[in-house]
């Protein structure tokens, strides 16, 4: 990205770090998700 403005760079990286957090806001769930299932004594999946 060499050239690129500070505003475009910055642009790019936050397009990219909210897919970041989405992605881990979709890990964090699936996994209390999981943790509500077995806690409450649910056959394992798989």
């Amino acid at each position: 990205m060499t050239g690129q403005s500070i505003e475009v760079l910055f642009r790019h990286y936050a397009k990219f770090l909210d897919g970041l957090r989405e992605q881990a806001n979709r890990l964090i769930e699936q996994s209390m998700n999981e943790w509500q299932r077995v806690s409450q004594g649910d056959v394992p999946e798989g």
